[in-house]
């Protein structure tokens, strides 16, 4: 694994950047943080998720603030209703801008979305749950996928650098695939059930997915090298993942947290330009 996020600050917003997308040119992308909107109490302030109890007018006035830092339309946004599952969607045009505004205009119930058309922002939510953005420079599609631990164990990962192959022609050689900031491994614990399914999805390997495991029936889940181990798996070279390596949970100044009783959402967001270099 290579490469790194890059921390950025645009009119007041914070957000995060995989330094491999960066220096392909054909993408907006970002992983936001919590600070610098106008939302208040759990959901203080940069919250982005429509689908959450926040008050709809401060999510808009958020996404319009992250949306003016990126240099890309509101209406561009489009998202679904996240289900921690394993369901991959083609977004076409007509897709656009679905849940941008409006909650009930989502795409149900899928967790990873791509697209091969270019002025289209993919979006994902999060508070301690790991975003993987993908990238088929050569074929010139994208993807993002929310894989959470029972996205991760039913193989979310995999099966989106799969659906790219079958529908962009995506070689898993050229895809460049970035795992952002969720909760780490320092800090992720599950318990038996859990354990059993990562055992489950990873029988032959997986005692260094599961940290510290004892008798109490606990271990610590390594959410990142799991994702990244399915897409290696799928043949993406490994000098073709790149690993945040920044902790949610470490930092409840610039993310919000699930795990810490948070109630706000970050972003993740993905978009081929329109004018590539």
């Amino acid at each position: 694994m290579t490469g790194s996020f890059e921390k950025r600050i645009e009119e007041g917003i914070a957000f995060y950047q995989a330094s491999a997308f960066e220096a392909a040119g054909l993408t907006v992308h970002a992983f936001t943080g919590r600070r610098g909107g106008v939302s208040t109490g759990p959901f203080a302030s940069l919250n982005l998720s429509i689908l959450t109890d926040d008050l709809p007018e401060n999510v808009l006035e958020n996404r319009r603030r992250v949306c003016a830092a990126l240099g890309i339309s509101l209406d561009s946004l489009t998202g679904a209703r996240q289900v921690h599952g394993d369901g991959v969607y083609l977004v076409s045009e007509n897709d656009k801008g679905r849940g941008a505004r409006d909650p009930a205009s989502v795409i149900p119930a899928v967790d990873a979305l791509m697209t091969s058309i270019p002025g289209i922002t993919l979006t994902a939510f999060f508070a301690d749950c790991v975003p993987v953005f993908f990238l088929d420079p050569v074929n010139k599609a994208v993807a993002l996928a929310h894989a959470g631990w029972k996205g991760t164990v039913a193989g979310i990962s995999a099966k989106t650098a799969a659906s790219m192959t079958r529908v962009f022609g995506t070689n898993p050689e050229d895809l460049l695939v970035a795992i952002g900031p969720s909760i780490g491994p320092c800090h992720y614990q599950v318990d038996g059930p859990v354990i059993e399914r990562v055992k489950e999805a990873f029988p032959d390997d997986y005692g260094d997915l599961l940290l510290d495991m004892n008798g109490d029936g606990h271990a610590r889940f390594d959410l990142w090298e799991a994702n990244a181990r399915q897409v290696r798996r799928m043949g993406v070279p490994d000098r073709n993942i790149t690993v945040a390596g920044i902790c949610t949970y470490c930092q409840p100044d610039d993310f919000f947290s699930h795990r810490r009783g948070m109630a706000g959402r970050q972003a993740a967001l993905i978009m081929l330009k329109t004018e590539q270099r």
